[in-house]
């Protein structure tokens, strides 16, 4: 397959690196790395497939890293491999299901995380009550805190598995 019409733009203006750099703090905020937004939000943009050379050139980072990120992406489908070109090339194009994307990120890591919180809490609650005691643990407060653990895990449930979600994430 010829790729020679996904020749992307190596240098792009100064408002789209500025929107770049704004989208990769925005996800770094949310538990990415900056370079995960920033190479998102130049394959998401992209009229046409992006590979890794455009982006380090574009981003002027290492090969290394934009390849790291990269794989951490597609890990999670928040971008795809369109096609492969020459010498291994892969063009990559971002999942257009933007909630399904959300929701599957939410599912392979905040649940994990979630599920990790409520293991430690559970072992935590199966100490004796003396053990608890010796260790100055306030049961209401323990108490207060498995009340939080779960409505925030229902409420994760929730955002992935309801209909709900879509409305919370549908694009206009």
């Amino acid at each position: 397959m010829s790729t020679a019409f996904f020749e992307s733009p190596t240098r792009m203006p100064k408002e789209f690196e500025q929107l770049a750099e704004h989208v990769g703090e925005f996800l770094q905020y949310w538990g990415f790395k900056k370079i995960h937004g920033q190479i998102w939000m130049h394959i998401y943009l992209s009229e046409d497939p992006i590979d890794a050379t455009t982006l380090v050139k574009r981003l002027k980072v290492s090969k290394a890293l934009v390849s790291l990120a990269v794989k951490d992406l597609l890990h999670y489908n928040v971008i795809l491999v369109d096609c492969k070109g020459n010498k291994r090339t892969l063009y990559l194009r971002a999942n257009p299901d933007l909630m399904k994307v959300i929701t599957d990120v939410m599912r392979n890591r905040e649940r994990v995380m979630m599920d990790n919180v409520k293991q430690s809490l559970s072992a935590l609650k199966a100490l004796s009550k003396e053990e608890r005691g010796r260790a100055y643990i306030h049961p209401e407060r323990l108490k207060d805190l498995e009340e939080m653990v779960c409505s925030a895990s229902d409420a994760l449930d929730l955002m992935i598995h309801s209909e709900l979600s879509k409305e919370i994430f549908k694009t206009p």
